[in-house]
């Protein structure tokens, strides 16, 4: 243990208020990695070109209607001044909005039509109309993220609720499959509903994120502030908001709300970019799973770490996601320690089971991502780019990718697990000591034994 994390521990105070202070600064009204209110339904005049294209994709946009790039290379054929000009006047929510109008534009054109053409995917660098690109590259570098589709803009900014206008204040808790619907859509019926299923289901798995992520902060605010009770019940909240979660996760993704053909062939293909992005030499992957905010929150916290491929596309993904998150989730990663640490100091053993019970559920989430997942992929791909399944790219000339997907999502399964302060295949007994493989470890000294309302840290 450094000398840091040393007197955070000694003063485990400072990483309560730490977190609580970023909590609240960094993700703002919503308390999650969602927009503060509502998305906007409008931009100010100079951006309306962008709105009106989004509107028409729908009907370039599939094979059979001839593509959308002879389309937008004449509607965007000029880097209007007028354009750029107004970006530095505009408000978050704003940018937020054209943002996700320039990489639906942007993803579209990449693609040309649905299913593409066997030549996209050999393609290295796109060259975007300069009415897209100037502006979308500037815009990229105000907002401090790459000139790429994110999971932030393609997903959890592209909606709208159905019982209030853009801008509009609302609670997580308030967003349903009933409310919740995709403000750009670029498909034909019945397609279309198929890709808005899939693109809200991002946005209602953070909305159910938000409660996860109080109960984080209330136990890791707990912990520090060293009050028992109140860490074990928010522990116990926690998990039971994280299994909350992975229900909600497991509804809104299966065959019977996004078929899986459909999604292959017509839902998928818009969104990997699979070419070199704006940084030469850089290719750009596009949204996924691996830029979800809970999920990142919740291992950073818990300290679930690991060098698993999955693992790497997490750490990899922050770079694509709003400053602002970027920080909270560096602020968990740094007490992440603390938090298990504290855990174990306290010698509680109701408090080591809820923590337990908060990775089994995380592992528990990823089950369902592995199942799920590789519904979405098959083995009769052909071409040489890539396919995504809800989170992860798998090559579309792979063998097996289904097999490959399936180990692929086991190796960080196992690194959950493995986060455990009991392992998988270790169990507690009425004293607290440990039966495992090895035989028996007797429980530390001074074990906890906390009778019913003891508030005190010191069992």
């Amino acid at each position: 243990m450094d000398r840091r994390l040393r007197c955070l521990v000694a003063n485990p105070l400072v990483i309560a208020r730490i977190v609580r202070a970023s909590y609240e600064a960094d993700l703002g009204e919503a308390g999650g990695f969602l927009p503060g209110r509502v998305p906007l339904d409008d931009l100010p005049t100079a951006f309306q070109p962008y709105l009106w294209a989004c509107g028409q994709l729908p009907a370039h946009y599939p094979a059979g209607s001839g593509g959308v790039r002879t389309w937008l290379e004449g509607e965007f054929a000029r880097d209007d001044p007028a354009v750029r000009n107004a970006i530095p006047r505009l408000g978050d929510a704003e940018r937020d909005r054209l943002m996700t109008a320039l990489a639906v534009l942007g993803h579209t054109f990449r693609w040309d039509c649905v299913p593409p053409a066997p030549g996209r995917f050999q393609e290295q660098r796109i060259p975007l109309p300069p009415g897209i690109a100037g502006p979308w590259s500037a815009l990229a570098r105000s907002c401090g993220q790459p000139r790429v589709g994110t999971t932030w803009n393609l997903h959890l900014c592209n909606w709208r609720m159905t019982d209030r206008p853009g801008g509009a204040a609302y609670r997580p808790e308030e967003l349903t499959a009933d409310n919740v619907r995709l403000a750009d859509n670029w498909l034909l019926p019945p397609a279309d509903g198929h890709l808005e299923r899939f693109s809200t289901s991002f946005v209602l798995l953070e909305a159910r994120g938000a409660t996860v992520l109080r109960h984080l902060v209330d136990a890791v605010e707990a912990l520090g502030c060293r009050r028992l009770d109140d860490a074990v019940a928010s522990l116990e909240q926690l998990h039971g908001a994280m299994k909350a979660m992975t229900i909600a996760f497991s509804s809104n993704v299966r065959r019977a709300t996004v078929d899986p053909a459909t999604w292959l062939e017509l839902v998928q293909p818009t969104f990997p970019w699979s070419a070199e992005g704006e940084e030469p030499g850089r290719v750009e992957a596009g949204p996924s799973g691996s830029q979800l905010g809970t999920i990142q929150a919740l291992d950073s916290a818990l300290g679930v770490a690991g060098g698993s491929s999955v693992a790497q596309q997490a750490e990899a993904g922050r770079r694509y996601m709003p400053l602002p998150h970027r920080r909270f989730l560096r602020t968990l990663a740094g007490a992440g320690p603390v938090i298990r640490a504290l855990v174990r100091q306290s010698r509680c053993e109701e408090l080591a089971e809820r923590f337990d019970n908060c990775i089994g559920a995380l592992a528990s989430f990823r089950a369902t991502h592995q199942a799920r997942g590789a519904q979405y992929l098959r083995n009769d791909q052909t071409g040489t780019g890539a396919r995504a399944s809800t989170g992860l790219t798998i090559a579309v000339d792979d063998d097996d990718p289904i097999a490959t997907f399936k180990t692929t999502m086991a190796a960080r399964i196992g690194e959950t697990e493995a986060a455990a302060l009991v392992s998988v295949g270790q169990r507690r007994g009425p004293r607290g000591e440990v039966t495992g493989p090895e035989g028996t470890v007797p429980a530390p000294p001074e074990a906890c034994s906390r009778p019913r309302g003891q508030r005190s840290w010191r069992c």
